[in-house]
């Protein structure tokens, strides 16, 4: 697998200047003065025997001359506490004549009461600036180093004095102050130095440049945050609900104030004096320079020899050069490493250095009760000395060596990911987990069993790689693995283990060393879950929350678009294959473009040499579809369903994106939290480098992304898998046809399928059930047919096919007449088509042309079949030969008028006619034409209509009706023809008598006329009932029964 070099921000490193005008290496006008062992020193006692810690008395020196002329700002003896002939004999000199300590020293050294006389270096702490615009919320290094494995061993002593040297440490700061060390032998305030240790009041250590007990920051605190966030690395309070955890975990920190500038560690020497004085086990010094000095040397040598681990910063320069106090022989140099185990862009390097850690991006305790993130070897540093603290708490009887050796050999070698570095970087990368291992070994405990796997839930099939974790040395191992393949093992690293049967099951480790054994057993540890043949797989839990992850701003998303322009983002699924994937749904939570057109593509890869291989299918994706899905208050998933089930043959395969870097363009996937803390899920995601697009100068190729972030992830993106795809197939017959014309869409051969709805557009019937319809096609054009198919769990596909409607001809036909007679002709035109046939074609002058004459011997229907390209369409023409008879009739608008009444005559109802001639006898007009005519009879009587008729063939016919006229005083009377309800007249035998019936009681007069209004038959009186009136002596021809009653008179016709 490939590692990653990755720069999250850009560093700018310069020296800390403090101010220097001669020397940028060491403390302007200050020098070191080691007077010879055999020179008497002067100083003042108080009464109680304590020695003055100032007013050093300079007269007694035979070089007090020489120094006063340069003008003495301090003088004093710094390590007068101390025993050891090399240190006590020091004098610190700072004069105002900075230009000339070359020459003073030079004079110095000629002096016979001094030993040498030396610059004091300047020590500048080793943080490097971080970008502004850089944010981690993550402690990275403690993951990256396996610190949490090491907490199984020991979660630190606070027997264990890790003295934190710089510029000050805010020991009220929460995550601090329940850490700091306590000094038993000193009571609070009451100005005695009661441990005898040279220094007052020292009950949470000490200031040594301002000569008190407060190694707090000065103000601003701001500008004296760098030993405040070294001693959060080193010794932050852990597992306390608060702020950040630490190596360290449980270990004391001493503060030891060292300088009164915030830009250099003035006074970082007689800092480490302190520590040694009041017993720190280790000593962290993040500070230093590119000079040395005897004194200096000395001071470590001391430190050393009274059983202080040294581990010192080895610098920001990127230089090879040696830098102090890390350069000294007795002090750990640790170097600082990024991401990916990458040497820091800034660290300094060589084969002076003795370790590496950590230092890029490191989140601690700043002042103010606050936090942030700094960077450099600075950081890199205390994380080695809290480890070392950790380290002694697991067994304080080690020497500094012991534990030095177990910090260089348990390093894990990062040559990998430093090709240009190697032999540069010390023993490797500090491992807390394997240190406390070798630390172990120095202890006749009995081991303790544990063990981690990567997955805990699982489907059927899939295996399981587990990991031992036991601490204290095991010398065997033995495994059971209950519903696993295989069942048992022995030895450290079993092999994949593979279930596959659904269900619960425990996991079993004993170990066995000299000293004992230990068994483990984690209970319903493995939940297998049923492979039904239809599952949406994920990396994921339920409880996982969607992060949106980021290289700090403005750098872009991890998984999107950023500023290392990776090709492709990939979400790895373990062991579900072979098998075929059906799509899969993404959380993405950005979707911004500027081109509505613009797209990506969904990618799925077969697995080769555990990491990505042949790219086996690609889809793209508009941007707008997502963009579409992101909405203010949150997000839907964006569901991509794959145009084919995707085949798979490998056990794994990755699912992802392609992100082209284009203007514009912004899309992002969630991911879970990191997921570093949880042994059982490792990371998922992976990145594609393209070597032609790399502004970042990273590797290139695949890799995982916790080589470059140290971020363990997996992504939200849920595929569909399953063994039994459904496949739409669709098979039309024929593929292209004309309007009107039918297609069967067959889907029978679709395999897996339990449901399907078809979408057809060029039809009346776009959605018909049957799995092979028969579809008629009514318009023209390329058409798609869809078929979406499910199987039994719901996964389905979707399928199209394009057929083509040929435009059919719009045939139209005109005749000249759609009637002929016996004998005739009519002419037809065509139109519409390119070419014509006409059935039946006997009595056609031509039957392919488009203008024939026709000539039918009997009424005929004529079709043409009109025809362009391949298409056809008929028209429809009817020619009837008017052979028969026309029959006349005609209606009255009423059978019987009154003189001078408008008489209208209707010879529409007549069959066949086209000419209509009347004849009225004793009307006005006496003719007249036209189907429909009027007439006026001016005399009483029953008169003759004749009608004769005449078709367009010259065939007649004729017919007649009467009318009966009445007089114009039969009319002026009253009568009511017809009208009385209370009166029925009918006939009676064989036109012999008329019946009178009246309905109501009472008598009535009764009388018959003819037309001319004459009584021809008098009645008389008539009763209610039936009454009978003989009529047979009557002519033929029309008459009235008239009945008067209580004035109103009552006309019937009726004709014999």
């Amino acid at each position: 697998m490939k590692k990653l070099i990755l720069t999250v921000a850009s560093f700018v490193v310069g020296a800390y200047m403090y101010g220097q005008q001669v020397n940028p290496d060491y403390l302007d006008g200050a020098i070191w003065i080691k007077v010879k062992n055999n020179v008497p020193q002067y100083g003042e006692a108080n009464l109680n025997g304590e020695t003055q810690t100032s007013g050093y008395d300079l007269s007694k020196f035979s070089f007090a001359d020489v120094i006063s002329r340069y003008g003495v700002k301090v003088f004093y003896q710094p390590f007068k506490n101390i025993k050891d002939q090399r240190l006590n004999g020091v004098l610190r000199l700072e004069i105002n004549d900075i230009y000339k300590v070359d020459e003073l020293i030079k004079t110095l050294n000629k002096n016979e009461q001094v030993e040498y006389a030396e610059r004091i270096p300047l020590l500048k702490s080793t943080l490097t600036p971080n970008d502004p615009n850089y944010n981690s919320s993550t402690q990275w290094s403690l993951f990256q180093i396996n610190a949490a494995q090491a907490w199984d061993f020991s979660t630190g002593s606070s027997n264990i004095k890790v003295a934190i040297v710089d510029d000050a440490v805010e020991i009220t700061h929460d995550d601090l102050s329940g850490v700091t060390w306590t000094n038993p032998g000193e009571i609070a305030n009451n100005g005695i130095d009661d441990d005898n240790n040279g220094y007052i009041d020292d009950v949470n250590g000490y200031d040594v440049a301002n000569d008190d007990n407060d190694p707090n920051p000065d103000s601003p605190i701001s500008s004296f945050d760098h030993g405040t966030h070294v001693a959060g690395i080193a010794g932050a309070s852990s597992n306390n609900n608060t702020g950040v955890a630490s190596i360290g975990h449980n270990v004391s920190i001493i503060p030891v104030k060292s300088t009164y500038s915030a830009s250099a560690v003035t006074h970082g020497y007689e800092g480490i004096i302190y520590a040694v004085s009041v017993g720190a086990d280790v000593i962290n010094m993040s500070w230093g320079g590119s000079g040395s000095s005897t004194t200096a040397q000395n001071i470590i040598t001391y430190a050393n020899d009274e059983g202080s681990l040294l581990i010192a910063a080895a610098g920001n320069d990127n230089v090879s050069s040696i830098f102090y106090p890390a350069g000294y022989s007795e002090v750990m140099a640790v170097a600082s490493t990024t991401f990916g185990d990458s040497k820091s862009s800034f660290s300094n390097y060589g084969t002076w250095i003795d370790i590496s850690a950590p230092g890029s991006a490191i989140y601690s305790t700043i002042p103010g009760n606050s936090y942030g993130t700094k960077q450099g070897t600075s950081m890199a540093s205390p994380l080695v000395a809290g480890m070392a603290g950790l380290m002694l708490s697991l067994n304080p009887s080690l020497s500094p060596d012991d534990i030095k050796a177990c910090i260089l050999s348990s390093a894990d070698d990062i040559d990998g990911a430093n090709p240009g570095f190697i032999g540069e970087l010390g023993a490797g990368r500090i491992n807390a987990q394997e240190a406390m291992n070798c630390i172990s070994t120095t202890l006749n405990w009995a081991p303790e069993a544990n063990f981690t796997a990567n997955l805990v839930t699982i489907l059927e099939g899939q295996t399981i790689d587990f990991t031992d974790l036991s601490i204290y040395n095991p010398t065997t191992w033995d495994w059971t693995f209950n519903g696993g393949t295989p069942n048992s093992f022995s030895g450290q690293s079993p092999p994949s283990i593979t279930y596959n049967t659904a269900g619960t099951y425990p996991v079993s480790l004993t170990v066995t060393n000299a000293n004992g054994t230990d068994t483990e057993t984690k209970t319903a540890y493995i939940t297998v879950n049923d492979l039904t043949g239809c599952d949406t797989i994920t990396n994921t839990v339920p409880a996982d929350q969607n992060f949106i992850w980021t290289w700090g701003a403005p750098n872009g998303y991890i998984l999107g678009h950023n500023y290392l322009e990776q090709q492709y983002v990939a979400e790895k699924f373990t062991s579900v294959g072979p098998t075929s994937v059906m799509g899969a749904d993404f959380n993405f939570v950005v979707g911004k473009t500027t081109d509505p057109n613009r797209t990506i593509s969904i990618k799925v890869w077969e697995s080769a040499g555990a990491q990505p291989g042949t790219e086996v299918y690609s889809q793209d994706v508009l941007f707008q579809d997502i963009a579409d899905n992101i909405t203010q208050s949150g997000f839907f998933q964006t569901r991509v369903t794959f145009d084919l089930p995707v085949t798979v043959s490998t056990n794994d395969f990755y699912i992802g994106y392609e992100t082209i870097n284009l203007p514009g363009d912004t899309v992002a996937c969630a991911a879970t939290d990191d997921l570093t803390p949880d042994g059982t899920r490792p990371n998922s995601v992976w990145y594609y480098v393209n070597p032609s697009t790399n502004p970042q100068g990273l590797p290139t190729g695949w890799q995982e992304v916790s080589n470059i972030g140290a971020l363990e992830l997996s992504m939200h993106v849920y595929p569909w898998i399953t063994d039994l795809p459904p496949t739409a197939i669709i098979n039309p017959s024929p593929t292209t046809v004309c309007e009107g014309e039918f297609i069967t869409f067959d889907a029978s051969s679709s395999p897996n399928i339990s449901s399907w709805e078809w979408a057809i557009n060029g039809t009346n019937t776009p959605y018909p059930t049957a799995v092979d319809p028969q579809v008629t096609m009514n318009s023209s054009g390329t058409h798609t047919a869809y078929l979406l198919v499910e199987n039994s769990c719901g996964f389905y596909h979707i399928d199209s096919v394009d057929v083509t409607v040929n435009p059919s001809p719009n045939v139209t036909v005109v005749g000249t007449t759609d009637t002929i007679c016996p004998g005739g002709s009519m002419d037809f035109t065509a139109s519409g088509a390119a070419s014509y046939v006409w059935t039946p074609a006997g009595s056609l002058s031509c039957g392919n042309c488009a203008t024939p004459t026709a000539t039918p011997a009997t009424t005929t229907t004529y079709t043409v079949t009109g025809t362009s390209g391949a298409c056809s369409s008929e028209a429809y023409y009817s020619v009837v030969v008017d052979d028969q008879t026309p029959m006349a009739d005609f209606i009255l608008s009423s059978d019987t008028i009154c003189e001078g009444e408008t008489l209208s005559v209707n010879g529409a109802v007549s069959n066949g006619g086209s000419t209509f001639d009347w004849t009225f006898l004793g009307g006005t007009p006496a003719t007249g034409v036209g189907s429909i005519s009027n007439t006026v009879y001016s005399t009483a009587g029953i008169y003759t209509i004749d009608l004769d008729i005449e078709n367009t063939c010259g065939l007649t016919d004729a017919t007649s009706k009467d009318v009966v006229v009445v007089p114009a005083s039969v009319c002026a009377s009253g009568l009511n023809p017809e009208s009385a309800e209370n009166w029925k007249v009918f006939y009676g035998d064989l036109d012999q008598n008329v019946n009178v019936f009246k309905a109501t009681q009472g008598k009535a007069k009764a009388y018959i006329t003819n037309v001319s209004g004459q009584i021809v038959v008098d009645v008389s009186t008539i009763d209610s009932g039936n009454n009978v009136i003989g009529v047979q002596h009557l002519n033929r021809g029309v008459y009235f029964v008239v009945i008067e009653e209580q004035g109103v008179t009552n006309l019937y016709k009726f004709v014999k």
